[in-house]
């Protein structure tokens, strides 16, 4: 998987490949376990979207942060995170 370049012009900006796009769709809908590791879940974490959580039953597992989900909101996309309700996404609810 090739890595997304990040210029110099465009720092502060987020840049995110198809690659960690998905991974962030996939990592919304559940946790993903640590054995799961690779580059697009890496990139997620340095950019604050995705960090690793610890379980109850002491399971480490990568899940989407704060900063993650309020991206998927901005797309539209909600999954089944936490903090969906009515008014968790930038269209009316139905």
């Amino acid at each position: 998987m090739k890595t997304t370049e990040r210029s110099a012009a465009f720092t502060g900006v987020l840049q995110l490949s198809a690659h960690e796009m998905a991974a962030l769709i996939l990592l919304s809908q559940a946790p993903i376990d640590t054995m799961m590791r690779n580059p697009d879940l890496a990139a997620l974490e340095r950019e604050g979207l995705a960090a690793l959580t610890k379980l109850e039953s002491g399971v480490s597992r990568f899940a989407v942060t704060r900063e993650g989900r309020a991206v998927l909101r901005a797309l539209g996309i909600h999954g089944d995170m936490e903090d969906q309700g009515p008014a968790a996404g930038p269209y009316p609810a139905r």
